[in-house]
């Protein structure tokens, strides 16, 4: 016997995804939110798959137990971080490099005992700039600008402006869109501004 599914089922199938499930509900916890403020319109323009716009950095020193020697430095995203306040082992180095509060950067371990850095750059700039510090040969990492990997969010901007072809992702964005519309929302996409490869999503209500 032959099996088959026709145009309709072959969708349901390819639309049963946490996808669209993940966006939608992120949309409409947040305009419960702003609804419960007073608003009339909600702005999604980061956090989600479709919208992401500060995605992660990372880092990794290639030194393995690092040890400094002394009250060298690091430069990180514009700010200089003197070492050895807290010690000269890789504990107090993650101690210093977090002491410091630089918005965005967050150090850690892996399980090789390797400086981890972990940046969210804002929206503006997806770089990590690592400056020429006097630790940077001790803890295993390089003068640098780290660009961002593309989120998926720079694909579902760019199929949506046209730039590529993806039907999965202009599926998942109408469906995202009838499912609002359906319950008498208005949304709409809009370039975000502060990244200008991302879109942010606007919902009127």
């Amino acid at each position: 016997m032959t099996y088959y599914i026709n145009k309709t089922q072959a969708r349901t199938i390819a639309r049963a995804d946490l996808t669209i499930y993940d966006e939608v509900n992120a949309i409409m916890r947040q305009v419960i939110v702003d609804a419960g403020n007073g608003l009339y319109e909600t702005t999604i323009a980061d956090g989600t798959v479709m919208t992401e716009s500060t995605p992660d950095i990372v880092v990794t020193g290639t030194i393995s137990n690092p040890v400094i020697v002394g009250t060298p430095t690091l430069i990180l995203a514009g700010t200089t971080i003197v070492l050895g306040t807290s010690g000269t082992n890789l504990n107090a180095i993650i101690a210093d490099i977090n002491d410091a509060a630089i918005t965005g950067l967050v150090a850690s371990k892996n399980a090789s005992d390797q400086l981890v850095l972990t940046y969210t750059p804002t929206a503006l700039s997806w770089n990590f700039i690592i400056g020429p510090g006097t630790a940077n040969v001790a803890v295993g990492i390089t003068t640098s600008t780290v660009a961002a990997t593309n989120p998926d969010s720079v694909t579902y901007f760019n199929v949506w402006q046209g730039l590529a072809n993806d039907r999965p992702k202009t599926d998942q964005m109408n469906q995202v869109i009838f499912y609002f519309e359906n319950l008498g929302y208005s949304i709409t996409r809009l370039v975000n501004t502060q990244t200008s490869k991302t879109f942010k999503w606007v919902i009127s209500y």
